[in-house]
C-alpha cells in the first residue's frame, strides 16, 4: 500500500517542516482520512488510554522473545521502561489526530530513529500489526458503542495506523538512500583516488575561488610541494607565473561556469624555481564541498616542448646560417669596395670638414653592417665549449669591466649577494663573459641612474644533479608581458637599435652548458633573469 506515493517521495531530511506537514496530509488523503475519521478516533481515545498499559507490556514482552528484534535493546530494564514511556506518548499523540507541522515533523523523526538503530523493517511492520490487533480488541470491548460504531472506529483507526506505518517506511527508505549515497560517494572517491594516484599527470580540483581542494601524488613529485601544505591555497597564485595567471584563471572560471576546456597550456613554477609546461583539460564538478568546482588534468610536456623548440631553433639556425653565408659572400666584395672608396674619398676631402663628416657617417654605416653580419653569423654558428673549472663571479666581474666605457660617469654598480655559496662551476669562461655582458648591457640601457644590478647566488639542483643558480636583478622598468614571452626569441627587441639576438645568444650559451635561463617572477623592482648551471660538465 502507498507504494506509488513512496516512489515519488522526496528524501524527507531535505524537506522543510511545512513540506513534511504537506506530505503527511497527502498520505492522509491517499488512505481517505477525513475529519469524521478524526472525530471517531478521538471519541475512543480515552477508552484506549485506560487499557494502554496492558497493551504496551504485551508489546515489549513479545519483542524480547525475538532475538533479532531484542538485539537493539541493550540498556536492560531501565531502557525498556523509558521505551514504554515513549510508546505511550506516541500512542496518545496518535489518538489525538493532530496534523500541525511540529507534530508531523516529530512523526518523521520517530520513523527515522527506528531506521538509525537498525531495527529490521519486517519487525516494525509486525509490531504495528500487533498494536493494531491490540487496539482493535480494546475498541471491541467498548460496550457503550454499537456494533456498527465499533466497526467504523476500527476502520478509522486502521487508516490512521496505515499513515503512521507509511511514515516509518518512508523514513527507512530515506535512510537507506542516504546510506547508499554515502557508500556510492565513498566508492567513487576510492575509484577516483586509485585512478589519479596511478596517473602520470597532475590532477587538481579547484573550488570556485581558485583554492586547491585536491592535489595528486604526481603533482607532489612534479612540483616538490606536498598536498597537505598547499591545500586551500590559490593554485594560480602559488604555481602560475604572473604573466600567465590571467589566462589560466579565465580558463578555470569558464570551466566552473559549465564550459569544459581542452588543450590549454600554461607554465607552472616548482619549489626549486624551475618552470614546467603543462597542457590541461578541465571539466566542471557539479557538487564539491557545497558548490561547483573544476577538475583539471595537466600533462607535463616540458621536455617535448623544449625538444620541439630546439628543433625549430635548429631549423631556423640552419636557414639563417645558409642565408648569412651566402649574403656575406656576395656582400664581401661590395663592402671591400665601399671601404676602399671611402678611404680614397677621405683623402680627397680632407680639407672639407662637412664632407669629412659625411665620409665618417658612411664608414660608420659600413662598420655597423659588417658587425650585423658577424653577429648573425655568430648566432647561427654551432657553439663549441672550452670548459674549465672557475668561480662564476670572475666571469661577471670581467663582463662588467669590459663595459666600463658604457657606465663610466654614471651612478651604476654591481651588488653581489653570495651568501657563502660555493660558486665553482665547469664553464666556458669566454662564453659566460659574453652572456653576462649581454645581460648587463640590457640593464644599463633600460635603467636610469642610480643603476643597481644585483647578482644573487644560491645552491640549486637541476635534473636531480647539483647546480648553481644566479639571479640577475635590476631596478629598471621591468619587462612587459609581451617581452616576458618573447625575450629569448631571435630578432625580438624593445630597443630602437640592435639586432634582437643578444638574449637568444644568451639562451644558446646557457643551454650549451646544460643549464636553464628564464625570466624571474619574484623581483618587483625591475627585470630579473634566473640562470641555473650544472656544477659539473653535462
Amino acid at each position: 500500500m502507498l507504494g506509488i506515493l513512496l516512489e515519488r517521495r522526496q528524501s524527507w531530511p531535505d524537506m522543510s517542516v511545512s513540506e513534511l506537514a504537506d506530505r503527511y496530509r497527502e498520505l492522509q488523503r491517499y488512505v481517505g482520512w477525513s475529519a469524521r475519521d478524526a472525530q471517531r478516533v478521538r471519541s475512543i481515545a480515552a477508552h484506549v488510554t485506560e487499557r494502554m498499559s496492558d497493551l504496551i507490556d504485551d508489546f515489549y514482552a513479545e519483542i524480547q522473545r525475538h532475538p533479532d528484534a531484542a538485539r537493539v535493546l541493550t540498556g536492560g530494564a531501565a531502557q525498556i521502561e523509558r521505551l514504554k514511556g515513549s510508546l505511550r506518548s506516541w500512542m496518545c499523540d496518535t489518538l489525538a489526530c493532530r496534523d500541525d507541522p511540529a507534530y508531523t515533523e516529530r512523526r518523521w523523526r520517530i520513523g527515522l530513529r527506528h531506521a538509525e538503530i537498525g531495527l529490521n523493517p519486517a519487525f516494525v511492520a509486525a509490531a504495528m500489526s500487533r498494536l493494531r490487533i491490540g487496539i482493535t480488541a480494546i475498541v471491541g470491548s467498548a460496550s457503550h458503542l454499537s456494533h456498527a460504531q465499533r466497526d467504523a472506529v476500527v476502520q478509522s483507526l486502521n487508516k490512521l495506523l496505515d499513515v503512521e506505518l507509511a511514515v516509518i517506511q518512508d523514513a527507512y527508505e530515506a535512510e537507506y538512500l542516504e546510506r547508499e549515497r554515502k557508500a556510492e560517494h565513498e566508492r567513487s572517491e576510492v575509484k577516483f583516488r586509485r585512478l589519479v594516484e596511478a596517473a602520470a599527470c597532475l590532477v587538481v580540483i579547484l573550488r570556485r575561488d581558485g583554492s586547491i581542494a585536491y592535489f595528486s601524488p604526481f603533482g607532489e613529485e612534479l612540483t616538490g610541494y606536498r598536498a597537505a601544505e598547499i591545500e586551500g591555497q590559490d593554485f594560480a597564485e602559488r604555481f602560475v607565473p604572473d604573466w600567465a595567471r590571467t589566462g589560466f584563471t579565465s580558463e578555470v572560471a569558464a570551466t566552473i561556469a559549465g564550459h569544459p576546456r581542452t588543450a590549454f597550456e600554461t607554465a607552472i613554477l616548482c619549489r626549486d624555481g624551475s618552470l614546467r609546461w603543462l597542457v590541461w583539460n578541465a571539466q566542471r564538478l557539479e557538487e564539491f564541498d557545497g558548490g561547483p568546482a573544476a577538475l583539471a588534468v595537466g600533462q607535463d610536456y616540458t621536455e617535448r616542448r623544449e625538444a620541439q623548440e630546439q628543433l625549430l631553433r635548429s631549423e631556423r639556425l640552419a636557414g639563417i646560417g645558409q642565408m648569412i653565408t651566402g649574403l656575406a659572400h656576395e656582400s664581401r666584395n661590395a663592402l671591400q669596395r665601399i671601404q676602399s672608396c671611402s678611404e680614397m674619398l677621405e683623402l680627397e676631402v680632407a680639407s672639407n670638414e662637412e664632407a669629412m663628416q659625411l665620409v665618417r657617417r658612411l664608414q660608420e654605416a659600413q662598420d655597423n653592417l659588417r658587425r650585423l653580419f658577424d653577429e648573425v653569423r655568430g648566432y647561427a654558428a654551432p657553439i663549441q665549449l672550452e670548459r674549465s673549472d672557475c668561480r662564476l663571479e670572475s666571469a661577471w666581474r670581467e663582463a662588467w669591466k669590459l663595459l666600463e666605457a658604457s657606465h663610466r660617469g654614471r651612478d651604476a654598480r654591481l651588488v653581489e649577494v653570495m651568501g657563502g655559496v660555493d660558486t665553482m662551476v665547469s664553464i666556458d669562461r669566454f662564453r659566460l663573459v659574453q652572456l653576462f655582458r649581454n645581460l648587463f648591457e640590457n640593464s644599463l640601457a633600460a635603467c636610469r641612474d642610480p643603476v643597481r644590478i644585483r647578482l644573487v647566488c644560491r645552491a640549486a639542483s637541476l635534473v636531480q644533479e647539483p647546480a648553481l643558480e644566479v639571479r640577475i636583478q635590476d631596478n629598471g622598468p621591468g619587462l612587459t608581458p609581451k617581452a616576458r614571452q618573447c625575450v629569448f626569441e631571435p630578432f625580438f627587441t624593445t630597443k630602437t637599435k640592435g639586432t634582437g639576438l643578444g638574449m637568444a645568444i644568451a639562451r644558446r650559451i646557457v643551454e650549451a652548458h646544460g643549464g636553464q635561463i628564464a625570466v624571474g617572477n619574484d623581483w618587483p623592482d625591475g627585470a630579473e633573469f634566473v640562470i641555473t648551471l650544472p656544477r659539473n660538465e653535462r
